[in-house]
């Protein structure tokens, strides 16, 4: 019994002290976090955490398992907020909120791990210098991994840190992504430099010496490059911010999707866009709680805070006035009432408004689709374009992969099971005589680079991200969704109007500026005077294939570079390899 009773002790000592490997690989989850969104100043401590992540999967003994537990330990630091979502009609039970926040982390921590097993199989194959060579290639590819498909969530990649630094404007060269692998790179020149530090102590070198030294000391091949390639890739990103003075945004005139009133539709078509003409713009920042919102018998609670406040947005000179997602809490084009409202506020004021509403139409089977959508009323009244949200939210609005497997939409966990509408392309608004273009990203659209990308090349002026984050609370969640929208105008070069029922809400100009802000839990207007982009960013034409170019070619560099010994017949000479790397040993 005694023996059972110190045994036990024994474990239980042994589960309170986790060994180094596994608290610095969790130690620097939670530094990765504090780096990014909502956190103002902090972005260096990314490079600091992926310093930390990659030295210490050049000596790890398990990898794969180091690298998800950073990611497990950032992940649920960064979405701890999917355990307090409201779920309000979205989500049947309570009880099914926090399964669903872990799955969620469990799900994205996977990319971390397929990062992990990526370092392991270079490092046994190639040797530990080359493996860390080839770490911030492997990074960035798992980020961009982590924006691909249905399951798709690129939220607050790497890159996002320097958003509130002059640097976040080189957004405009690679986009985010561009930015996530120069620091990833810089992340990497830490690690090679402090190798060379520690093994310039045997040589009695100075501070000054460390880059010179940085060729002598550190491991063969390109990884000794990369304090180089590091500072090449961010003066390349500055190159194309600086340098690149873009190429006209579509065309004069360009149509947005389908006009539903041809009399308004007619005139609009026949007006040019006046190139940097100013536009006045408004948000309704209506703040309607979401237990009224839903609520049929409290339509008044909706109705009184629109109209007040998009009156006074005409009187103040207002030309386009922008809603919440789902602002109309009804079928708006099949309710008579309520579409009288908004066309008569619409034509009573003389603005053109963008309006959040679910919509329906007849499906070619015969059943009913059912859209996230938004509509664009002319200042005469009519609903003259749509726009239904294209990258659904997986679960909470529509099964993921119900398309191929069809009774997974069965599946009743509280999804809405919209369908998916088309591409955000440009929707063309008039005032006076003048016209310009605009696209809408609905929700968590705005963490899609290309969605937004591909909407402005395709002819968008400005981008609109309508939203209702009533969910997060007064949480880090909607701090972070706003700071990725504006990211999304940084990238595009374009203004971004970004309307929120209960908040943040705001509008920038095409440099990123918070031109009106309206902060969580506020009943508020604000406006902006703001000037549509004449011409795209390098990002907007160019997408990241460049930066996949010169990723190709450095990872070709490290392929060809020289091959560390190991000892003959050792399965262990990966490891041996490692130590000799991180005490700064010639391989």
């Amino acid at each position: 019994m005694k023996w059972q009773e110190s045994a036990f002790a024994a474990a239980i000592l042994r589960w309170r002290r986790p060994d180094l490997e596994t608290s610095q690989a969790l130690l620097a989850g939670v530094m990765m976090t504090t780096g990014l969104p909502p956190y103002r100043w902090t972005g260096p401590l990314v490079v600091v955490a992926l310093a930390i992540l990659f030295g210490g999967l050049v000596t790890a003994r398990r990898p794969v398992r180091t690298a998800w537990l950073f990611g497990l330990a950032h992940q649920t630091t960064l979405l701890y907020w999917l355990f307090f979502l409201d779920p309000a009609k979205s989500i049947p039970t309570r009880a099914l909120v926090p399964l669903q926040a872990i799955l969620a982390i469990l799900y994205v921590s996977l990319f971390y791990l397929l990062f992990g097993w990526l370092f392991q199989l270079a490092r046994r194959r190639l040797g530990a210098a080359r493996s860390l060579a080839l770490a911030p290639v492997s990074w960035t590819a798992m980020e961009a991994l982590r924006g691909v498909g249905e399951l798709a969530f690129p939220w607050c990649l790497s890159g996002s840190a320097w958003l509130g630094w002059p640097v976040e404007r080189l957004a405009a060269t690679s986009g985010e992504i561009g930015l996530s692998a120069a620091t990833a790179f810089s992340a990497a020149a830490v690690v090679i430099l402090l190798w060379a530090v520690r093994g310039n102590a045997h040589f009695g070198l100075g501070a000054g010496q460390v880059g010179a030294a940085t060729i002598g000391v550190a491991p063969a091949g390109a990884a000794r490059l990369l304090p180089v390639a590091a500072v090449a890739l961010w003066l390349g990103l500055i190159a194309g911010t600086m340098f690149y003075t873009g190429m006209p945004i579509g065309g004069a005139g360009v149509p947005g999707g389908n006009p539903l009133d041809s009399q308004d539709a007619s005139d609009a078509g026949a007006r040019t866009p006046l190139p940097r003409r100013a536009w006045q713009v408004a948000v309704v920042q209506a703040d309607v709680a979401l237990e009224d919102k839903w609520d049929k018998t409290r339509i008044d609670s909706t109705i009184q805070p629109y109209t007040r406040l998009t009156e006074q947005a005409a009187a103040a000179g207002a030309e386009l006035v922008v809603w919440a997602e789902t602002a109309v809490p009804a079928y708006l084009r099949f309710d008579h009432d309520l579409l009288s409202w908004v066309r008569d506020l619409a034509a009573d004021n003389g603005v053109a408004l963008f309006v959040g509403f679910p919509d329906a139409e007849r499906a070619s089977d015969g059943g009913v689709a059912r859209f996230n959508a938004s509509g664009l009323f002319s200042s005469r009244g009519y609903l003259i374009d749509r726009y239904a949200k294209h990258h659904l939210l997986p679960i909470g609005e529509r099964m993921p992969f119900s398309r191929y497997l069809p009774f997974l939409a069965d599946l009743d966990v509280g999804q809405a099971e919209w369908q998916a509408g088309e591409a955000p392309g440009p929707l063309l608004v008039t005032a006076g005589d003048d016209t310009t273009t605009f696209a809408a990203l609905i929700c968590f659209e705005a963490i899609f680079a290309d969605l937004a990308r591909q909407a402005v090349g395709r002819g968008s002026r400005l981008l609109v991200n309508i939203t209702n984050d009533g969910w997060f609370g007064e949480t880090a969640g909607p701090r972070q969704h706003a700071e990725l929208a504006r990211l999304r105008g940084l990238e595009c070069g374009v203004p971004v109007v970004r309307c929120a029922n209960n908040g943040i809400s705001f509008v920038t100009d095409e440099m990123g500026r918070v031109m009106a802000y309206a902060g969580l839990g506020e009943r508020c207007l604000i406006s902006a005077s703001i000037v549509p982009a004449e011409r795209a960013t390098l990002f907007v034409h160019l997408g990241a294939w460049p930066l996949a170019g010169l990723l190709a070619v450095w990872c070709i560099l490290t392929l060809v570079s020289g091959r560390e010994r190991r000892p003959r017949g050792d399965r262990g000479a990966g490891d041996q390899a490692a130590t000799r790397a991180s005490t700064g040993e010639q391989s």
